[in-house]
């Protein structure tokens, strides 16, 4: 007994200075770590100091001369004027097959953060930051932003873009850079929505269309990763950009079989660029957005939406204003990229629930069939030419606030909703005068069709008003669209 007491006293006597020993190891681990985090922040700060030097001082060499191009027409889809009517006495041939096809491969998805800084705790100090408000798209922002960093251009000289270059890459501007990556990640930004909220934070901070806010977006977006070039024409800045895709009525430079389109003006005409890498990892811009931006919610007047077959399919709500403005200024490009951002979450949370109801319990068949009569019987038809003047697609969301959508508007809408109410594969269809859909189907069903990939799709029209799945419009049967995948 003596002895098992006097092995706990000497336990306990031991246990404190075993613990004290842990808690110093602890600290010891803590302080090498920021040690460490420290070494790691100032290698990469001092990193990008060295980059922009070095960019600086070979942007003050003479830039070389390029030819600023007209860009590329939007092409004119003939539309039909009126939407085409079902006719119960029309038989459903099958399609010709296989139909030649033309397949849009699906991107690889866009990093939210396209610079990635070290990762550690929290980035080194930067000094004597101030927040600074703007407003995006009604969206207010903030960001650290020093007085010190303005700057006034004597000229558009190689030397004063230069010296403006490395006033820009002042310690100062690593706080901006983290929060504008920020404000990209907590809006959703796409490329071009990152693009445009640069741009309003430049104009904002160093006057609209100037030259000094013109070299600030440039510099941005270097330094966030993007290939981006600085140019000068007649006497003004100018920024170019590469993208994954056509930009249509934007001019550009051609070069080395790449498009570098221009920022700021849509001149043609001679133009010098400073046409050097700022880093080896350049990423291009992307046109197609993962989903929509969550800008401030301003309401539009609300409209009612109401299937004509059923009528249970019956919304009434409002869309975004500062959406609609900013899917207006969106660049005109191939018709596909406007499925990708899908709905907004404003408008899933008013439409889905109705959407959902109305198809509980059905087939998958059936399910489709409320779904595409809701989209050709919602919405008044009218061409592009009739609405606009011109042509343009629209966004999901735009068909709820213009008054007219047409077959493409209705296309991109009808797949949207196949892929997120029913998660079936869907395809786009282009004919000659026409867009329409596909779906595969995996229950069985009776209609025209074509094989794709191994996989059977069936003709879904959201523009032949009344028609089921699986009816194709007359005057198409005998065409052969080509297949975009998405």
């Amino acid at each position: 007994m003596k002895k098992t007491l006097l092995f706990f006293g000497l336990l306990m006597l031991v246990l404190p200075i075993k613990a004290q020993d842990f808690q110093d190891y602890k600290n010891k681990k803590r302080q090498e770590m920021e040690r460490y985090r420290d070494s790691i922040n100032q290698n990469y700060d001092d990193y990008r100091r060295r980059a922009n030097e070095e960019y600086a001082r070979f942007m003050r060499e003479r830039w070389e001369t390029f030819q600023l191009q007209s860009g590329e027409p939007t092409p004119v889809l003939p539309e039909p004027p009126r939407p085409f009517e079902y006719n119960k006495d029309m038989p459903i041939p099958d399609l010709p097959n296989p139909i030649p096809y033309k397949p849009i491969p699906t991107p690889k998805p866009s990093p939210i953060q396209p610079v990635k800084r070290p990762d550690v705790p929290k980035p080194s100090p930067v000094p004597s930051t101030t927040e600074y408000e703007f407003t995006c798209y009604g969206t207010t922002c903030m960001v650290n932003l020093d007085k010190s960093m303005k700057f006034k251009l004597k000229d558009t000289s190689e030397t004063a873009v230069s010296d403006a270059w490395l006033h820009l890459s002042s310690p100062q501007s690593d706080a901006l850079l983290d929060d504008c990556l920020r404000l990209r990640s907590e809006l959703t930004l796409g490329d071009w929505a990152y693009y445009c909220l640069l741009r309003d934070l430049s104009e904002r901070f160093l006057g609209k269309a100037t030259d000094e806010a013109m070299l600030m977006q440039v510099y941005l977006l270097a330094q966030s990763g993007y290939k981006v070039r600085i140019g000068n024409k007649n006497g003004h800045l100018v920024g170019f950009a590469p993208f994954d895709g056509i930009i249509y009525e934007r001019c550009c430079i051609n070069y080395q079989g790449e498009r570098l389109y221009a920022l700021g003006t849509n001149e043609r005409g001679a133009t010098y660029m400073f046409n050097k890498a700022f880093s080896k990892n350049e990423r291009i811009m992307s046109l197609r957005m993962p989903c929509p931006p969550k800008f401030a919610y301003q309401a539009t007047s609300n409209r009612e939406f109401k299937s004509e077959r059923y009528p249970e399919l019956s919304v009434t709500f409002s869309t975004n204003k500062n959406l609609m403005d900013f899917y207006e200024g969106y660049p005109k490009c191939m018709w596909t990229n406007y499925c990708w951002a899908g709905l907004s979450e404003e408008v899933k949370a008013k439409l889905y629930p109705v959407l959902r109801k109305g198809i509980e319990g059905k087939s998958q068949i059936e399910a489709a069939n409320r779904l595409i009569n809701f989209v050709q019987t919602a919405f008044d038809y009218k061409t592009d030419q009739s609405q606009f003047g011109y042509e343009r697609t629209l966004f999901a969301d735009e068909t709820f606030f213009y008054p007219y959508s047409d077959c493409e508007d209705r296309a991109v809408l009808f797949s949207i909703l196949v892929h997120d109410l029913l998660g079936l594969d869907v395809v786009l269809l282009s004919y000659p005068e026409h867009m329409a859909t596909a779906v595969h189907f995996t229950e069985e069903l009776s209609g025209s069709y074509f094989t794709f990939e191994g996989k059977t799709y069936f003709i879904c029209d959201p523009t032949y008003i009344g028609a089921n799945v699986g009816m194709c419009a007359p005057r198409f049967i005998n065409l052969s669209p080509e297949v975009y995948k998405l």
